[in-house]
């Protein structure tokens, strides 16, 4: 009996006799592990958000403080310390030195943590429960003290507390973020940008410090857009840098395909900047994600010195947009420069960057400076009948859906089945005027050859989202709404054609039974006939006149006018690297 009391003692305080009970009473873990001659095996976490130089100087007294304080208590023995710095404090994903010493936790290396505060120790509420309970569920505990709250884990108070007291913390990390998002944003205002320096470029630190043009990188940064210019595929220019031995600015002497596309979009290249290409949405876990206009952007042109042309990034960047896989060339506009097409361009899914201002130029320049583009019909020519008493109606008015027709819908348009029908094909190439607003289908019949047409498949809906914003702000169509045209055929020597004037492109009603109708009918009477029979002039082409409705496409885009001008900066480039006999357009 007396052996069984003896242990009592060593593990808990002076027993008390109350009738025939005895208790013994419950004593702290530290005065437990006095009892039996073992000391407290002390840490200390510190910590500071930002690698600052005075932020670094803190980090060194906090560190000398720990240390100096723990090896002066008799009853501590001294783990070490565990740090972080330049480390955000609302997650700890990224603290090295905090996921350490939990680890030596978990190894019953440490009896107890001192930190300055709860600040310190975690400013997410979830994150700070989540590891003082994980902490005391440790056999034996592990108790964490934060000095400036005068505050312990151990208690039966304490998690209510330090919950609270979380919720404080993480309050004031959330003012913090946005207090430095304000601060950012002004700056951005201010046209004060920070600029990561990349391949080609060096930079001190500093946001006021430019960025410099690193030559010898640099020369690679040339080579890439050169060749890119030139036609070659991004395959062959990762070839051309691995087999040259030249480094990334990681250093890395791989080059991928995907590598080189990065290189080329990077606008510093050509002097400017892009800020806030990304947001972080949640304070709490700081991961960013691609700006789509939930905060403003800038581009500052002329921020620094370029490497290398702005047409050439310029260029590149519009031959990146179009290319499909690994494939080569220069993508570019076609357009039709004989036949009753003539001025049409050729429509293709591929491509992407073009404005209506692009379509235009590359119809224009089929034309001669003194060539009118207009199809000039007489009122006396279009009827023999007096007809201004009567007045036009809308095709939709009667909803004829076996005539052939082509909706637009979002992105895609959709011809219906009568145009195959009527076109005698399920495949047919897509054009489209745009200072006229018309498109055009047309197809091989019979014995004529198709072997020069772009045809796409009309049997299901052909997707356009790069075309449809442009074909419908050429007849001020906004994209809110569904919209039907209804389409004319024109057929001679076995070549066909059909086309839809999309300024008489009629909205399609969610609700059936129910006409909405364009806004030149509007309070409309009487002479709006010859008006009509004008605006649809290119549906009365003449087919006794010149015809050649199978006439070959041909580039007329501006863009290989703008690769000569490059013609200098491209050889220049090469012969950095001794390559102009070995590479050729």
């Amino acid at each position: 009996m007396s052996n069984n009391i003896t242990t009592k003692k060593a593990s808990f305080g002076t027993p008390e006799q109350k009738g025939n009970v005895t208790i013994y009473p419950a004593v702290p873990a530290e005065a437990r592990r006095l009892a039996r001659g073992q000391k407290m095996r002390a840490a200390a976490y510190v910590r500071v958000s930002t690698d600052s130089a005075g932020q670094e100087t803190s980090l060194i007294l906090q560190k000398e403080y720990y240390e100096t304080y723990i090896q002066s208590k008799p009853d501590y023995e001294f783990v070490g310390i565990y740090e972080d710095d330049g480390i955000t404090a609302t997650s700890v994903e990224k603290r090295k030195g905090f996921l350490r010493m939990m680890e030596d936790c978990q190894a019953g290396k440490i009896d107890i943590i001192l930190t300055k505060s709860i600040s310190r120790f975690a400013r997410n509420t979830g994150d700070l429960l989540y590891y003082v309970n994980m902490l005391n569920a440790l056999n034996p505990p592990v108790e964490i003290y934060f000095e400036t709250d005068r505050m312990s884990t151990f208690g039966t108070s304490g998690e209510t507390i330090i919950t609270l007291l979380g919720l404080f913390a993480q309050e004031e990390s959330r003012a913090k973020s946005e207090a430095v998002t304000w601060a950012v944003d002004n700056l951005f205002a201010q046209g004060k940008y920070y600029a990561f320096p990349i391949l080609g470029f060096d930079k001190e630190k500093g946001r006021e410090n430019p960025l410099t043009i690193n030559e010898e990188e640099a020369k690679t940064v040339r080579l890439c857009y050169a060749m890119t210019v030139m036609g070659h595929s991004f395959g062959e220019i990762a070839q051309t840098l691995n087999m040259l031995g030249l480094k990334s600015k990681l250093g890395n002497i791989h080059w991928t395909t995907g590598a080189v596309v990065a290189l080329l979009s990077n606008e510093k290249n050509a002097g400017a900047l892009r800020a806030r290409k990304t947001v972080t949405i949640n304070y709490k876990t700081h991961k960013s994600k691609k700006n789509e206009g939930e905060k403003d952007q800038y581009y500052a042109t002329g921020h620094h010195e370029a490497i290398v042309p702005p047409l050439a990034y310029d260029i590149v960047l519009r031959i990146i947009k179009n290319r499909k896989g690994n494939s080569k060339g220069i993508p570019s506009l076609k357009a039709i420069s004989e036949g009753a097409l003539k001025g049409f361009v050729v429509v293709c899914k591929n491509l992407r960057g073009y404005l209506l201002d692009d379509y235009s130029e590359a119809s224009r320049s089929v034309y001669e400076e003194d060539e009118s583009t207009e199809i000039s019909i007489l009122a006396d020519k279009a009827s023999i009948f007096d007809l201004r008493t009567y007045d036009i109606v809308s095709t939709i008015s009667f909803d004829d859906r076996t005539k052939p027709s082509c909706s637009i819908n979002g992105s895609k348009v959709v011809f219906n089945k009568a145009c195959r029908k009527t076109l005698g094909t399920d495949n047919a190439e897509v054009l489209f005027h745009p200072s006229k607003a018309i498109l055009a289908l047309r197809a091989a019949i019979g014995e004529v050859p198709a072997e020069h047409i772009n045809e796409v498949s009309i049997v299901k809906p052909v997707h356009l989202s790069h075309f449809v914003p442009v074909a419908l702000e050429s007849a001020r169509l906004v994209s809110e709404y569904r919209y039907r045209i209804y389409g004319t055929r024109r057929t001679k020597n076995g070549e066909c054609i059909m086309l839809f004037d999309l300024l008489n492109a009629e909205i399609i009603p969610s609700k059936k039974d129910t006409y909405i109708l364009p806004d030149k009918y509007v309070g409309r009477y009487g002479n709006s006939y010859y008006e009509n029979i004008a605006a649809c002039g290119l549906h009365k082409i003449d087919i006794d006149g010149l015809w050649q409705a199978l006439h070959e496409s041909r580039p007329t885009d501006s863009l290989a006018g703008q690769i000569v001008e490059l013609t200098e900066f491209c050889q220049k480039s090469l012969a950095e690297f001794d390559l102009l006999k070995n590479i050729t357009p």
